[in-house]
């Protein structure tokens, strides 16, 4: 019989242990030195994708591989920028995508292919200048996205003329109204702009502010005196003699005046007191006849001197109304004008030229003659130097015609 020592087995057992034992270490080192080695080889990279950045970790040095790990796919109008990226080492990849923008400008669209990140770098590329007044529906630093609508609506340019300052303003809407507001212009009760406060702005406009005051003035005004004309028969006919003298009165007259920025604009008059009254003038002047001088011619046409007869007058003076083209030059030469000193002549077709008449007690010459009218017995056409009016106002009417002289 054999015996075995129990010391023997224990010793086997622990050498087979520290066995397993240290091959158990030797696989923990191995694959510890490989994840180790693993995870010397990853690297980070920024991915910028229209401003936007996103940190990828990644063992690829593609970057067409880094960027479909990182479920982002390449178009064919994408702009992809690797000046920032080095293989193995990281940085940044940026990629532009191309966005289609529609701008608006002043109510007209354009669309606009563009890289830009931003709203205002997109309107740059699209070759848009902004003027600091100009207003956007988008803040500059938004950022773009396919198919947006930018609304801009440009600035353009208003002067405000007020309190003797003119200024110029960019404006982009508004009224009247609101430039006032913004130019700080306050108008009072009275003052008024021009065009009106409610009128909308456009691009060049002209607005003015006027100031509207008011004041009171009395001032003493001359009252001229008229004169007065009667007639006198113990006067010759031409000859006039004052009766009076006139003298001018006065009158202290209380005015409300409207000023616009500063100068008068009307007068209203409010009150008036005549501190004199004037005095008329009165002029008479003669109805009598002259004598006439004779020329020994006792009948001519039918007609003999000391002849009466019925007859029927018209008025006429030197106008071209009157007397067409003649230029104040009668049939006899005589030369007619309005303004001048009554010279007492006629116009009739029956009596021979230089023939005097009396007509109702005043002696008229026949100088002229006339229309087929005044070839009638009896008709005359009296000149006035008073001028068209005195025609009407003196009227027609029926007269005693007496023969006095027959041809000069």
């Amino acid at each position: 019989m054999i015996y075995r020592s129990k010391s023997g087995g224990v010793k086997r057992w622990a050498k087979m242990l520290t066995t397993a034992v240290l091959a158990f270490v030797l696989a923990i080192v191995v694959f510890a030195s490989t994840a180790f080695a693993g995870l010397l080889n990853e690297y980070n990279v920024d991915i910028v994708v229209d401003g936007v950045t996103t940190t990828v970790t990644t063992r690829e040095e593609k970057p067409t591989e880094i960027l479909t790990n990182a479920n982002i796919t390449l178009e064919s109008t994408d702009k992809l920028d690797l000046s920032g990226f080095e293989a193995g080492k990281g940085g940044k990849i940026v990629l532009d995508r191309q966005h289609t923008v529609n701008v608006e400008v002043n109510h007209t669209i354009t669309a606009y292919a563009v890289y830009a990140d931003t709203v205002g770098d997109a309107l740059t590329e699209a070759g848009l200048a902004l003027h600091s007044a100009d207003k956007v529906n988008y803040a500059l630093t938004d950022l773009v996205t396919d198919g947006m609508v930018i609304r801009v609506n440009t600035a353009f340019t208003v002067t405000l003329t007020a309190d003797g300052k003119t200024q110029s303003f960019a404006m982009v809407e508004g009224t009247v109204g609101d430039l006032l507001d913004l130019a700080k212009v306050q108008l009072g009760t009275n003052d008024y702009a021009e065009p009106s406060a409610a009128t909308s702005l456009k691009a060049g406009m002209k607005i003015h502010v006027y100031r509207v005051s008011y004041k009171t003035v009395t001032e003493t005004e001359t009252l001229s005196y008229k004169t007065e004309t009667k007639t006198d028969s113990k006067l010759t006919v031409g000859k006039t003699k004052v009766e009076q003298q006139g003298q001018n009165g006065s009158a202290d007259v209380t005015y409300k005046v409207k000023l616009v920025n500063g100068k008068e604009k009307t007068r209203t008059e409010e009150k008036r007191v005549v501190t004199k009254k004037p005095v008329k003038k009165i002029v008479r002047t003669g109805t009598k006849a002259a004598g006439v001088k004779a020329n020994g011619v006792k009948s001519r046409g039918g007609y003999s001197v000391g002849q009466s007869i019925r007859g029927r007058y018209t008025h006429y003076c030197a106008c071209a109304v009157c007397n067409g083209n003649s230029r104040g030059i009668t049939t006899s030469g005589r030369r007619i004008y309005n303004g001048m000193s009554n010279p007492h002549y006629v116009a009739c077709n029956w009596l021979p030229l230089g023939s005097v008449i009396s007509v109702n007690g005043t002696n008229y010459t026949v100088v002229d003659r006339g229309g087929s009218g005044l070839s009638s017995q009896g008709r005359i056409d009296i000149f006035t130097p008073e001028g068209h009016a005195a025609c009407y106002r003196y009227g027609t009417g029926s007269c005693s015609i007496k023969i006095v002289r027959l041809g000069w």
